[in-house]
């Protein structure tokens, strides 16, 4: 199989992930006016439906999904993540919320969906305010009447993608590896090659796509 249908796979897995969350932009947007922010409340009660249903969807592979405000655009609070985990769709409970949406506002995937307005994969990561495992996410901008309001997204654990997108590179190479758009592995073929592994340019053999910054490589022999 060639390179390229191992690309084209992975097209289609972070693909159905952002079919999952891109109708929320719409639900979400509608909470938010030019003349009225909503509260927590109202924020949490349209995302938790979302999330869930998401989650426990049969054959889901999300690990998280959900919703994190930008700063300042709720009534009731500065920084707010509407975010559920797990099979059981579990809310994300935070420590300190003002040190934790000082972090996320730093983070990829919050800052670079905004910024470009389209959506991005960030990953994999150590995801210390959700998993604690290595994650990819899939984030997209939500913006209301030209204001950034936040990001709706989805996590995979970068142990699901191994499984469901390793067989897809084994039959490229036995050192097949998928790349993120820093050059940086999210899953390999080959074992010894860890997620989150910088490969240089130039790197063997380089198929290119142009959703999220995807490509695969073959390393030369």
């Amino acid at each position: 199989m060639p390179s390229n249908a191992a690309t084209q796979a992975a097209e289609s897995y972070f693909g159905a992930m952002i079919d999952a969350v891109q109708p929320w932009v719409p639900s979400i947007a509608r909470l938010f006016t030019p003349a009225s922010s909503p509260t927590r409340r109202v924020v949490d009660a349209t995302v938790e439906e979302l999330a869930s249903t998401a989650l426990q969807r049969e054959g889901s592979q999300l690990v998280g999904a959900g919703f994190v405000a930008a700063p300042g655009v709720l009534s009731d609070a500065r920084w707010h993540m509407a975010w559920w985990q797990g099979a059981k769709a579990e809310r994300l409970l935070t420590d300190g919320e003002d040190a934790a949406g000082e972090a996320y506002a730093r983070r990829e995937w919050f800052v670079r969906p905004l910024e470009e307005g389209i959506p991005h994969l960030t990953g994999p990561y150590v995801d210390f305010l959700c998993t604690d495992e290595y994650t990819v996410t899939v984030t997209l901008p939500v913006v209301v009447a030209g204001r950034n309001v936040g990001v709706v997204g989805a996590d995979v654990l970068a142990a699901t993608l191994e499984r469901g997108l390793g067989p897809r590179l084994r039959d490229v190479s036995p050192k097949a590896a998928l790349l993120n758009s820093h050059g940086r592995v999210i899953v390999s073929a080959d074992p010894l090659v860890a997620a989150g592994t910088l490969l240089r340019e130039g790197t063997g053999e380089r198929i290119a796509s142009d959703f999220l910054g995807l490509s695969v490589v073959v390393p030369a022999a």
